[in-house]
Formats: structure tokens, sequence, C-alpha cells
């Protein structure tokens, strides 16, 4: 057994990687972001990258599931400095989780069909054996987590405004679905209207708002962590047909019942300047405002939903459209940065 110090405090560690207690409050200045899958486009390789440049991490560690050797962008991380490309044993992760989460994890697993779902339970049990801060892959970095992992001592996480929270989705009353149905009218108004994102920034405090861990930090063995993944542990099969019903729904649900040690909740200016919907703005040509506008002094990560009306246009960005790009599309102005090589500094190539 070993003591590690992790930036300003210290974790005792078995041979074999596991945590076995924290002394201190800081959250690691370490990244994790997990691709489950085959193909590595561009924009991920960005996400890694940005966060190995950008985030003010002493390490970035991709975690990914399927051969991506033959991939030119994940081959180019080999580049850039400070970023480990570790292959994922998703059953030898599990057992990170110790051993009684580990089996009740190991049983639910067979039922976890959708990639998001299992990246929701991996990346907690990520944190929770290793600490750090938990990035999606639909990410890049512009500004440093090292303050925030330095003041945050039971971690952070974003909210975001939506239409329909939970609260909502279970209701029945015709008031309520009457109020969430006008939003989400509103929202796509601003969703389509050249510059809308402005608008809707004006009026996004009337939406309700609810974490999502898409941008996650934690100290190892947070006790919030583990009462996520027990929550996790004890989900039963035929509920998994909720897609969110692993992820935000159980951060959502630890919060909003309260107690010590839960991670502090940021606005979204920080990871979600545009949020759900609104997001579509980052891939519209000729978008109103420029990128300067958009990003605030407090945000540390763009999360441009992969998931949310955009998967398609992914794989045709790449360094020679986002050259051609810059001038007329936000995800190419913020993504420019990043079209060239990183630089190699004399000391390394010395």
């Amino acid at each position: 057994m070993q003591n590690a110090p992790l930036n300003s405090y210290e974790a005792r560690w078995t041979a074999d990687g596991t945590c076995l207690s924290v002394r201190g409050v800081a959250v690691p200045l370490k990244a994790h972001l997990i691709w489950l899958g085959p193909g590595f486009p561009w924009l991920h390789y960005v996400a890694v990258r940005s966060a190995a440049e950008r985030g003010g991490f002493e390490q970035v560690v991709l975690h990914y599931t399927d051969d991506l050797s033959a991939m030119p962008w994940f081959r180019a991380l080999a580049d850039v400095p400070g970023v480990e490309c570790r292959r994922l044993d998703e059953a030898a992760l599990l057992q990170r989780a110790g051993p009684d989460l580990a089996s009740k994890l190991a049983k639910l697993w067979p039922h976890i069909t959708r990639g998001a779902q299992r990246a929701d339970v991996l990346r907690t049990v990520l944190l929770y054996a290793d600490g750090g801060v938990y990035l999606d892959i639909d990410t890049v970095s512009v500004a440093s987590f090292e303050a925030l992992c330095a003041s945050e001592s039971a971690g952070f996480v974003g909210e975001e405004p939506i239409c329909y929270p939970q609260a909502v989705k279970r209701s029945r009353h015709p008031w309520v679905r009457g109020v969430a149905l006008g939003r989400a009218l509103v929202r796509t108004l601003c969703r389509w209207a050249p510059g809308g994102w402005k608008a809707f920034r004006r009026l996004q405090h009337a939406y309700p708002h609810a974490a999502n861990q898409a941008v996650l930090g934690a100290a190892p063995q947070a006790p919030f962590l583990r009462a996520a993944l027990e929550a996790m542990a004890a989900t039963p099969p035929e509920a998994l047909k909720d897609r969110c019903v692993l992820g935000p729904h159980v951060i959502q649900q630890l919060l909003a019942a309260g107690g010590s040690d839960l991670p502090r909740v940021l606005p979204p200016a920080f990871f979600y300047p545009l949020p759900p919907e609104i997001s579509a703005h980052w891939f519209r040509e000729r978008t109103h405002g420029g990128l300067a506008e958009v990003l605030t002094p407090e945000t540390r990560v763009v999360h441009w939903y992969a998931s949310v009306r955009t998967r398609h246009l992914v794989d045709n960005i790449d360094p020679k459209w986002v050259r051609a790009h810059a001038k007329t599309q936000l995800i190419s102005a913020l993504t420019l940065p990043f079209a060239d090589p990183p630089a190699i500094s004399t000391k390394e190539s010395g």
C-alpha cells in the first residue's frame, strides 16, 4: 500500500489502484473521457486535446472500448502532451465500485444495452475509484478547471434549462403540461430563429433547471457517488426504457433529497452556454453573434450535445471544414485553434 499525493490532498491506494481513503479537499486535476464504439471523429479528438491544452489538468485519460488503431484522429492523440489513451475493460472497471456494488451492477449490466446508459455507470465508477473531472466526448474545453477543483471539496456539476423535468413528466395536471408545452414551443422558435440563442438566454431563467452530469467533478470515494452507484444498482431492468434513468435522473434525485457532501450545482454558463435544442446554433451557418458573445467569463467547457439534432453533422467536420467556416459557424470558430497539430516545445523535442 502506498500514499500518493494528488493535487492538494493525499489518498491511500492499494497496489491494484483502488482508493481506500482520502485526506484533504481537492478534486484531482485529472480528466476522464469515455468513448464506446468504433470510429473516432475529429470533434472527439478536439474534446480530448482541448482538455489537455486548456483544462489545466495534470493528466487527461481517454477510456475507449474498441480497437481504434486505424482511426487517424485517435492516433493523432499520441502527439498531444498529457494525454493517455487507455483500453477500457468494462467488467474490470465495475469491480472497482467495491464487492457489494460490483456484484449488483454486474447483474444489471446485461440489461443495459444503450451506450449512453453504460457510460452513465462507467463514469460514476471511474470518478468513485479515481476522482477527477469527467467530460463528455461532445465537449470543448475553453478554460482551466484548476480553481474549481481546488475550491469545490464536495465536487461540482452543472445545470441546464429544460422543458420537461421529472416532475413535469410524471404530472397529469393539464396546467403543468400546458405550461411545459408552451415553454417547448418558445424554445423551438428560438432554436430556428436567426440569433435565437440570444432571445432564449434572456428567457431561460423562466425554465426549470436540472443537473446534467456531462461534466462532473468529484474526489475519490465521494459519498454522493457512492449513493449514485447504489441507486443505479437498485434500478429494475424494466426501468431502463427511460434513457435518463441511470444518468441525469440519479444526480437530480440525490440533489433534490438534500443533505451534506453533495456537489455544488453550477449555473448553465459554466458548461452549457447554449442549452439543449438551442445548441443547434453551434452548427447553424451565419448565426447572429460571435463566439465572444456566446461564451462568458465563467465558461469552462462547451457541451455541444451530439445527441441533439447534430449527430449527422459530426463526421463532416474536420480541420479543412472549420477553416472554411470559422467566420460563419460557431462550432468552427470554437474549434479552429485545434485545426493545426499541437506545438511541440523545444524541451520536449530536444
